[in-house]
């Protein structure tokens, strides 16, 4: 499915594109952001950029007709309809015809071409669309969407998440898939449930934020248990600009180490890296 959602919809599926005023759109009740996507905080930069230089990426919307308030239905793009509103000025939009079906398709496609591409937005359309009755089945919601019905399995149980989890971490979008799965299962778990919401609470409440693994971690670690210990941690690597890998960088429970070939550190450049670092650390402190 991943490869073939990234591709540009074919000539027959392409709608017109129209400049409309966005007080005549509403948004579609199924749309996908989450309301956290959606303040004026989280619009600002698309605000700013919509401003400076206008809007190039067009929503996706579908006319209606019930309506003597409304044009179109934005399916794809709350966030620019947002903005358009907030700038007062005219909203791009390209209009198709669309069932039901095909705005959860369209939704979750879009979703997969976004940078933030979120496991748990796209298990939130699954699930809508599940509900909404429009698939009968999760083997008719598989077919639908391109997907094995383990995958669908995941991103239904990833969407089932209670809002008390889910806002513990910074962002919908760092809650991993493998994660929402596990904290899905333990979260049935009634001997494991209190615990989980005291610490989800408590996450929430802190006037500083851990990072989404740390908090992974703390809402998995059993009642009076220590965090688990990985036998592994994601490596990721950092580029120089012209000699491939440097190093690698591992993001912690509650630790960022620099993983440095030794190779690369003879003892002066090891006393002058220190030097650098204590200065970064010491000016990010004040």
């Amino acid at each position: 499915m991943r490869g073939a959602s990234r591709q540009e919809p074919t000539a027959e599926r392409r709608g017109a594109r129209r400049i409309v005023s966005p007080f005549r759109c509403r948004v579609w009740i199924q749309h996908s952001r989450p309301e956290e996507q959606l303040t004026d905080d989280a619009c600002k930069s698309l605000r700013e950029s919509i401003a400076r230089n206008g809007q190039h990426q067009p929503a996706l919307g579908r006319p209606v007709s019930e309506d003597p308030e409304c044009d179109i239905e934005i399916i794809c793009g709350a966030r620019r309809h947002a903005v358009a509103r907030t700038l007062g000025r005219d909203l791009l939009v390209e209009v198709r015809q669309m069932s039901d079906a095909d705005a959860y398709v369209a939704m979750y496609e879009e979703n997969l071409l976004r940078e933030e591409d979120s496991p748990y937005v796209r298990g939130q359309i699954l699930w809508r669309a599940f509900r909404s009755d429009t698939y009968p089945s999760q083997e008719d919601l598989a077919r639908a969407f391109g997907l094995s019905h383990s995958a669908v399995s995941r991103l239904l149980m990833l969407a089932q998440l209670p809002s008390l989890i889910v806002s513990a971490f910074p962002s919908s979008a760092d809650i991993r898939e493998g994660w929402g799965v596990e904290l899905f299962k333990l979260w049935n778990e009634d001997d494991r449930r209190d615990v989980i919401s005291a610490r989800a609470r408590a996450i929430s409440n802190r006037s500083s934020r851990l990072s989404a693994r740390a908090i992974y971690e703390l809402l998995i670690t059993p009642s009076g248990g220590k965090p688990r210990n990985h036998r592994s941690y994601r490596n990721i690597p950092v580029h120089g600009a012209a000699h491939g890998v440097l190093f690698h960088e591992q993001d912690r429970l509650e630790h960022v180490l620099y993983i440095i070939p030794k190779t690369l550190l003879s003892p002066e450049r090891r006393e002058a890296l220190k030097r650098a670092m204590v200065r970064i650390l010491e000016a990010g402190a004040v």
